[in-house]
């Protein structure tokens, strides 16, 4: 016999609920928009005519240091934060939608958009260097959320292991 499901109270009885594959895929989603937004604006700056014109192809060294950087980032920061993320929405399981990811991480994705508007707004783009310095900015950041939005990519596909103690779990033996 199906028991009536408990009603939520409040305003979270507005807010739409979603599974835990939903949530990571939304989650993989958003940071793959991210990454392909910074990943774009990058290579203009750095490989527009102007740009090409003054480096030559030494441009591409430039590009490999950036995405050398990102690569470290990605390593000491990124994947940890990721981690963390995929963990978060599989302990919450069925739940809001929007809240795959924590509310200071939504603050702290509108400051580093509002960050790279401002920065898109300075006299710095006005100047080669400043262009460069964006270029190398963007390809680094985007490459490090690549290389971490893996994480979210493999969780989507992949399914959680049981805890402990629980079928499909360990048990402490070996």
């Amino acid at each position: 016999m199906d028991r009536p499901q408990p009603s939520r109270a409040g305003w979270r009885r507005f807010t739409p609920r979603a599974g835990i594959r939903s949530q990571l895929f939304a989650a993989a989603v958003l940071w793959g928009v991210g990454t392909g937004i910074l990943l774009i604006r990058g290579v203009f700056y750095m490989f527009a005519q102007e740009e090409l014109d003054r480096w030559g192809y030494g441009v591409a060294f430039i590009g490999l240091a950036a995405i050398a950087i990102g690569v470290v980032k990605a390593r000491l920061v990124l994947i940890r934060y990721a981690q963390k993320a995929v963990d978060r929405i599989r302990h919450r399981g069925h739940a809001c939608f929007f809240g795959f990811f924590a509310p200071s991480s939504w603050l702290f994705i509108l400051v580093m958009m509002g960050g790279g508007m401002l920065l898109r707004r300075t006299p710095l783009v006005d100047f080669w260097q400043g262009r460069t310095f964006l270029g190398i900015l963007y390809v680094a950041v985007g490459t490090a959320l690549l290389i971490a939005d893996i994480i979210f990519w493999r969780a989507v596909f992949r399914p959680a292991e049981a805890p402990e103690g629980l079928p499909g779990g360990r048990t402490g033996q070996s």
